[in-house]
């Protein structure tokens, strides 16, 4: 029958082949023909007359089976497909970003000791689904370039910044301390959490030259013909910039904008921007970029536990955010639903939000005042406190 043949071509088709169609599939495609056939859930096979792979890169010379490191059970072709793909949709993801940050430069981050950081956020998502927002003439934020998020940890982050800037085209140029403020929507979500601060980082090169007439102090300069940035009086300028942004921008941004005793933020010298010992911070505090590097915690709010850069993708709402890359490994959270394009919501933030919407009616005037607008709000979360009995977010809005 159909189904008969359907098995015996999948069986016929070489290992080779199919990382080939792999490289050009989405994840989600890969996900669920794997799930079609036994086929590939047998170890890879590589032949010594493997095609070309995508992009010039050579194939892996003969071997029967291709174990992975360690003495671990061979590699299945089910997980070989899922990489191939995965790592060739981030490649793109990151290519569109414009953020400095490639797949290659990307993978030496995964020279580092592990849970030092990781990539996430909505780059890991596009990359799951196979997908580029603001692809295509549709108008989006940033032009359509997504944020690029790392997170990684106390620790790490002077090694993370050196990667930035020497593996990568990066340069610094503030804190996004928008994160945690008083005057935020977002305090209510970002003040019991693991993350110290947020950095805010951008490329080298699209700062290199201010294409508007407005250059804020920063003087135009053309590309070098070798495409280099750093072979440039503008890095020059950046890094001279670098070696003093701690003492004359970042101990002011701590004490006067991210300094609340009472959410216990503290200013440990271990959170100081800085890169690894004899490296360069090259800085520009009117420079733009779409790299945020969120810093946790050294330890969590009990101080018994040290923060690792999993411990902050716990804070997101939705599951499918979790999804991550630390320059080895792959991490898909709920994977079923991740190559579905679905995903779950944190259930009591998802409680919450859905008693608020069904007790939520718009006030007549539209006007309100701040004191009007804080005593209908309330009103709701009256309502909602009687549906949703306990939830951390409570303590928060108090505290607020």
């Amino acid at each position: 029958g159909a189904a008969a043949a359907m098995t015996e071509l999948i069986g016929i088709v070489p290992d080779c082949a199919w990382e080939n169609v792999a490289s050009f599939a989405a994840p989600s495609d890969c996900y669920n023909i794997a799930l079609a056939s036994k086929r590939f859930f047998r170890p890879v096979s590589i032949s010594s007359d493997a095609p070309e792979r995508r992009g010039g890169q050579k194939p892996r010379r003969k071997s029967k089976r291709l174990k992975s490191a360690g003495g671990a059970p061979p590699l299945l072709l089910a997980t070989r497909m899922l990489r191939v793909s995965l790592e060739h949709n981030l490649e793109r993801v990151l290519e569109h970003s414009r953020s400095g940050i490639t797949l290659e430069s990307l993978k030496k981050l995964g020279e580092l000791p592990e849970g030092s950081a990781v990539i996430a956020g909505s780059t890991m998502v596009q990359a799951c689904l196979g997908v580029l927002w603001g692809k295509e003439g549709k108008k989006t934020y940033n032009d359509g370039r997504s944020d690029v998020d790392i997170f990684c940890s106390a620790k790490a982050a002077p090694a993370v910044r050196s990667w930035l800037v020497e593996n990568s085209d990066c340069m610094f140029v503030g804190l996004r301390d928008s994160y945690v403020s008083l005057a935020s929507s977002k305090l209510l979500y970002s003040v019991d959490t693991n993350i110290h601060h947020v950095e805010h980082w951008g490329s080298i090169s699209e700062n290199l030259v201010k294409e508007d007439n407005y250059s804020y102090g920063k003087e135009e300069e053309s590309p070098p013909p070798v495409g280099d940035a750093k072979n440039t009086e503008y890095y020059k300028k950046v890094v001279g910039y670098g070696k003093q942004c701690q003492s004359r921008y970042i101990d002011w941004k701590f004490k006067n904008g991210l300094h609340f005793t009472e959410l216990g933020i503290d200013q440990n010298k271990a959170y100081d921007v800085k890169p690894k010992s004899g490296g360069d911070l090259p800085f520009d505090f009117h420079g733009d970029g779409n790299i945020d590097l969120v810093v946790g915690r050294l330890k969590d709010k009990s101080g018994d536990k040290k923060i690792a850069p999993s411990d902050l993708l716990s804070d997101f709402d939705l599951e499918i955010c979790k999804c991550s890359f630390d320059g080895k490994k792959f991490h898909i959270a709920d994977p079923h639903n991740t190559f579905s394009g679905k995903t779950q919501m944190e259930p009591k933030r998802r409680a919450v939000v859905s008693s608020y919407a069904a007790h939520f009616s718009p006030p007549a005037n539209k006007y309100l005042s701040g004191a009007e607008a804080s005593t209908h709000t309330s009103a709701v979360i009256r309502k909602v406190r009687v549906d949703v009995r306990s939830t951390p977010f409570y303590g928060l809005l108090d505290l607020a």
